[in-house]
């Protein structure tokens, strides 16, 4: 079995949007290969037609490769011009149970998980028919998925002395994942973060399960 690279996949990836139709991945690998040895590609396509659906993920084997690509303003596979830029990592988020009216705060929440991954925002709902008193319970969100399936694992952590437990977050009703939400309310984004930020190709995400962070086949 082939030694895991190193260096982490979300600093070697590579959105591209604006292909053409007829782009296949060995056009993408003759074109983007130019910039670097690729280790995988992940071009998107409708599970009902079997057509492209205009973007794919490339996945450099050195970051050496993503930085030659993204330096370059002006890109053409087929004749047509295409976008591209570093693709966003996909975020994770825990739920977080068993919290005290008192004695942790979400400072000490983020401290603490900061040690595990970098945290992107804590999010303690609150209940107002007792005066916005904080729920027993919290939202923490990473910047990077696999901090987040990690901890579910653990299942439990302690803070402050405390006992908590570590839940996986699924989205309500069966619902695709929302956006990312910003540092708002308690209801400030459930599930993993949205890829709005691709321009037209945002809607694709949550459809058909699009961006799954892993280019693993197994």
């Amino acid at each position: 079995m082939a030694a895991e690279n190193p260096i982490h996949e979300d600093d070697r990836k590579l959105f591209v949007g604006g292909l053409p139709q007829e782009a296949k991945d060995t056009d993408i690998q003759e074109y983007f290969g130019t910039f670097g040895e690729i280790e995988n590609i992940n071009l998107k396509t409708d599970p009902n037609t079997g057509r492209s659906r205009g973007f794919a993920f490339i996945l450099f084997k050195d970051v050496e490769g993503l930085s030659a690509a993204t330096s370059q303003e002006a890109h053409v596979v087929k004749g047509k011009k295409i976008t591209c830029k570093k693709a966003e990592a996909k975020q994770g988020k825990i739920y977080l149970g068993n919290l005290p009216p008192e004695g942790i705060s979400n400072e000490d929440i983020e401290a603490h998980f900061a040690t595990f991954g970098s945290v992107a925002e804590v999010v303690r709902p609150v209940d107002k028919s007792k005066n916005n008193e904080p729920k027993n319970f919290a939202f923490v969100t990473f910047d990077r998925e696999e901090t987040a399936k990690q901890l579910v694992k653990e299942g439990s952590t302690t803070i402050n002395g405390i006992a908590l437990t570590i839940k996986k977050v699924t989205p309500k009703d069966g619902g695709g994942w929302g956006g990312r939400g910003g540092k708002g309310g308690a209801g400030g984004g459930w599930g993993y973060g949205g890829y709005g930020g691709y321009g037209g190709y945002g809607m694709d995400y949550g459809g058909y399960g699009g961006y799954d962070g892993s280019f693993k086949s197994r």
